[in-house]
């Protein structure tokens, strides 16, 4: 039975310059169909699932669903969650307050994650952004003094044009902030965002090598823990749903382009808001491209997904990486370190560890 429930909310008010995600912009007069469509796949799966642990509602701009909304698809959920299920919204800081996180708690959220991205105007327009500084200030307090159990900040780095100020600037705010969770990413241009049609330039390599690593160590300094590559946590406040997916945990995805991976089988939904909500009134379920995965394809994934953590991986569950004899070389490296059919990279490995798995495993 599927413990993890991941929840596609797609409607954006306008679509950011580095965005690849499936979003609907606009088009908020089509919500209540696909809340109907939603909770109709919804009914259509419900015998996979057995006690939910955690449940993602992510977007697009989840918020812009507006509380009554969301309370409608918890409603639905509540007679399936386990004991002290962690339920998380996406929030963008320009689509909520105090009253709105405020119903939102009262309908079952037990954590938020607000899409900051910046605290710098100045990225905030090169990322077009809506939100201002002082908004994504305030969202966050307004968070902080509802009650919900963990409040998150999402920001990125390596922004085109991003200077050493504008990045110490960012982490002695948000270290000042005393959040819960802190999401750090560096921006990848995707192919078809309006950054990479402007030809914009992410930093140089060692510019972003060296703001990743004192983004680490400042908040190391502060009390975080460095759970996994791109993410940070108070104790107690790790991302339950996130550490799912990078155990390799089966999901299940409900919404316009969700992606589920259950009994070895992968699948993502119907990309279209219209597409989607027609076949889910006509046959219950959305159309889906599944993919079987392979043995091979499930050990590699294993072994990339778990040397993203700062926990040992047990090679008796994730099988045996592809070149076996490198795990002596990059030990003797001091990238990693072996014990007792354990892996786990070292400090210095974690900064580089997209080179030691390309040196364990082979991927395509």
């Amino acid at each position: 039975m599927i413990r993890h429930l991941y929840v596609h909310l797609p409607f954006c008010a306008s679509r950011c310059g580095y965005c690849g995600f499936v979003v609907e912009v606009g088009a908020l007069d089509r919500r209540d169909a696909y809340l109907a469509a939603l909770r109709g796949e919804l009914a259509a799966e419900r015998s996979r699932l057995g006690a939910l642990e955690t449940v993602y509602l992510g977007g697009g701009t989840p918020t812009l669903m507006r509380p009554h909304r969301i309370a409608h698809v918890l409603g639905d959920l509540a007679p399936m969650l386990a004991d002290g299920a962690e339920v998380s919204i996406e929030a963008n800081p320009e689509t909520v307050d105090r009253a709105a996180f405020g119903k939102l708690r009262r309908a079952g959220v037990t954590r938020v994650s607000i899409g900051a991205q910046s605290f710098q105007p100045e990225l905030l327009a090169s990322l077009e952004r809506q939100a201002s500084a002082d908004q994504v200030r305030r969202a966050i307090a307004c968070a902080q003094d509802t009650g919900f159990g963990s409040v998150s900040v999402d920001l990125l780095f390596g922004v085109p044009g991003q200077t050493t100020t504008q990045l110490e600037a960012d982490i002695a705010e948000v270290a000042a902030l005393g959040v819960d969770h802190i999401s750090w990413y560096e921006l990848e241009i995707k192919p078809d965002t309006a950054l990479a049609r402007m030809g914009a330039q992410v930093p140089e390599e060692d510019w972003a090598a060296d703001a990743y690593e004192s983004i680490v160590a400042r908040l190391e300094a502060g009390g975080y823990r460095w759970y996994e590559t791109a993410n940070f946590a108070r104790p107690g406040h790790e991302c339950r749903h996130s550490l799912a997916y990078w155990s390799a945990s089966d999901y299940l995805g409900l919404g316009v382009g969700a992606v589920s991976t259950v009994d070895g089988t992968r699948w993502r939904n119907t990309t279209g808001l219209a597409a989607y909500i027609g076949e889910v009134a006509a046959q219950g379920v959305p159309a889906r491209i599944a993919e079987p995965l392979d043995q091979a394809t499930r050990r590699r994934e294993r072994w990339m997904l778990g040397l993203r953590l700062d926990r040992p991986l047990d090679t008796a569950w994730a099988g045996p990486p592809d070149h076996p004899e490198a795990l002596v070389r990059l030990e003797a490296g001091g990238l990693l370190e072996t014990a007792a059919g354990r892996v786990v990279l070292t400090r210095r490995g974690r900064f580089v560890q997209n080179a030691v798995l390309h040196e364990l495993m082979e991927y395509a």
